[in-house]
Order: C-alpha cells, then sequence, then structure tokens
C-alpha cells in the first residue's frame, strides 16, 4: 500500500526540476513532512543572534541555512560553488526555498552554515534515511553499485584549502592511530586552522592573508608533527 508520502513524492517527480534531480526531491519531500528536523540545527544556527534581528529580509531564514546546508553537503561544494548553484541551478533554488529576487553571498552561507555542528548535521542525515527506510522509499536490504565515471564538483584547489585539507586529514589519521596505539597524546590543533582557514577567505587584506597564511602553515607543520610522532609511537610497538 502506497503512504501519503509515497504518493506526494509520485507526484514532486511530475515536475522535471525533481524528476532530474531525485534525492532532492526526495529530501525536500522529507523536510516538508518532519519539520521537526529542523529544531536539531536551530540552536546551533541561532546561536549569538539576537531573535528580534534573525530573520530578516536581508538575511536567509533558520530553514533556508539549514536546507543550503544539506545542498552543499550533498554535492559536496564549497562555499563559492554554494554561492554560483543558486544562481545557476533551477533545482539548488528551489530546494533552498531562494526568493527569485533575493540571492546570498557566499560569505553569507559561510557565517550561518559554518555554526552548525557536524554532529546535528549528522543526526538529521540519519534520521532522514530512517524516515525514508520506515516510509518504504529506501531499502537496506539491497544496493547497486556501478563504476561509471561521472563529472562531480570539486573545490579550487587553492593553497588555502589544499592546506586545510592536510590538516583535516592529519587529525582523521590521528583519531585513527589514537585506537590503535594506547595512551597517545597529541595537539589538536583543527578548531583554530578551520577558524584560521576562514579568516583567510574572507580577508581583503593581502598583508593580513599572508600573516594568516604563515599561521596556518605552522599550524599545518605542527600537525604533520603529531602524525609522525604517533607514527614512530605506533611502529615501536609492532
Amino acid at each position: 500500500m502506497k503512504t501519503p508520502l509515497f504518493r506526494e513524492l509520485s507526484t514532486k517527480y511530475e515536475t522535471r526540476i525533481w524528476l532530474n534531480n531525485p534525492e532532492l526531491g526526495l529530501i525536500d519531500t522529507l523536510l516538508d513532512a518532519h519539520p521537526e528536523l529542523l529544531e536539531y540545527v536551530r540552536e546551533d544556527i541561532t546561536r549569538g543572534q539576537k531573535s528580534s534581528n534573525f530573520g530578516r529580509g536581508d538575511m536567509p531564514s533558520v530553514e533556508q541555512i539549514f536546507r543550503a546546508a544539506i545542498y552543499k553537503e550533498i554535492k559536496q561544494l564549497d562555499y563559492r560553488g554554494l554561492e554560483e548553484a543558486q544562481d545557476d541551478s533551477r533545482s539548488c533554488a528551489a530546494f533552498i526555498r531562494l526568493d527569485p529576487n533575493r540571492y546570498y553571498s557566499f560569505q553569507m552561507y559561510q557565517s550561518y552554515i559554518s555554526k552548525i555542528s557536524e554532529e546535528s548535521l549528522g543526526k538529521v542525515m540519519v534520521l532522514l534515511n530512517k524516515i525514508a527506510i520506515d516510509e518504504g522509499l529506501e531499502s537496506v536490504e539491497q544496493f547497486r553499485q556501478d563504476s561509471f565515471v561521472v563529472e562531480s564538483d570539486i573545490h579550487y584547489p587553492t593553497n588555502n584549502s589544499l592546506v586545510w585539507d592536510c590538516i583535516k586529514e592529519s587529525h582523521r589519521l590521528l583519531a585513527q592511530l589514537s585506537k590503535e596505539v594506547s595512551e597517545l597524546k597529541y595537539q589538536n590543533y583543527l578548531k583554530g586552522a578551520k577558524k584560521t582557514y576562514f579568516k583567510i577567505n574572507n580577508t581583503k587584506s593581502g598583508d593580513k592573508r599572508v600573516n594568516l597564511f604563515i599561521k596556518q602553515l605552522i599550524l599545518f607543520t605542527k600537525t604533520i608533527n603529531n602524525v609522525s610522532n604517533a607514527v614512530k609511537k605506533n611502529l615501536k610497538l609492532v
């Protein structure tokens, strides 16, 4: 028996914009049917904002920020890519619920989406999948996989983004090594490096950007040393 949600989704797929983007159409339908999901990220997004000011006409609503964060995650975009997508993609504008006369800069998206913790966004994505499974829209009994090469979006490889990627990957490896090496202690520079990464992107002054990048390189060197020391300690135990 088809559920009301399934019938609503079937109707939505009659529209070309969603027919070409079935994953977005599915999530759009689930978000409309379960507005309570928004509460998982509301506190993150509104932190530090005065309730009287948030939601003004020149600022995105909590729902728009939430939807933009999901779109960015699904499409694996950086913030500049997200800004371009809202102009170039009808499905992006429809999914985020943008006013045709009101688009937002990548700095605006960054300032709010970066507030959403990975834990909060992760919970939402898990719940979306659980709801889809419970509604019979997704199945975990079998999966299909292929090896076709498809075009995908990647962030532009600036020096800043490459160093930030290396720092993130280094901390991922450190977290993995900490499970293998007992009593492994290391300094976590991830939070400071993330803040510096965003500052470099948003700073206009060339001299200030250089100083910030030098600071980031120092954090990068310290992080690499952490990984090197952890690997050496692990090898001694082999």
